[in-house]
Formats: C-alpha cells, sequence, structure tokens
C-alpha cells in the first residue's frame, strides 16, 4: 500500500491540478513518470505499476464518496 501523508505534510501548499500525463520510458519499462502541472508549474513523479494499481484505487475510493456533478 502507497504511503499517506503525514498531518505535517497535510499542511504543504495545495493547488488544483490543471492537466496530467502519464510518460512511459522504453528504457526503464517498470516506472512511469507522471507529470502534474499547476497554476505553479510542472512536477514530474516516478511510479511503479504497485504505486499506480494503489493511486488508481484510492483515488477511485475517494470520488466515490464526494458529491456528485453540478
Amino acid at each position: 500500500m502507497a504511503e499517506r501523508p503525514t498531518n505535517d505534510e497535510q499542511e504543504l501548499p495545495a493547488y488544483p491540478i490543471r492537466a496530467y500525463q502519464l510518460i512511459p520510458d522504453p528504457n526503464q519499462p517498470a516506472v512511469v513518470a507522471l507529470a502534474i502541472e499547476t497554476d505553479q508549474g510542472h512536477s514530474l513523479f516516478l511510479a511503479t505499476r504497485q504505486i499506480l494499481e494503489d493511486l488508481g484505487k484510492d483515488l477511485l475510493e475517494r470520488a466515490a464518496k464526494m458529491p456528485g456533478k453540478a
């Protein structure tokens, strides 16, 4: 399971995500780059299959708890 942020980490500045992209690396097939764009710029994260699976599951579970579209 992916590590959960501590209370201290949850107090970091938060920026709305404008876009994201998954970028495969043919030289490293065991990882994928997750590029996230905000108004403050881009961030790039490397993720393994397990992290992507856990993140996807967690995002779907969280989305299911949110109010529906208006």
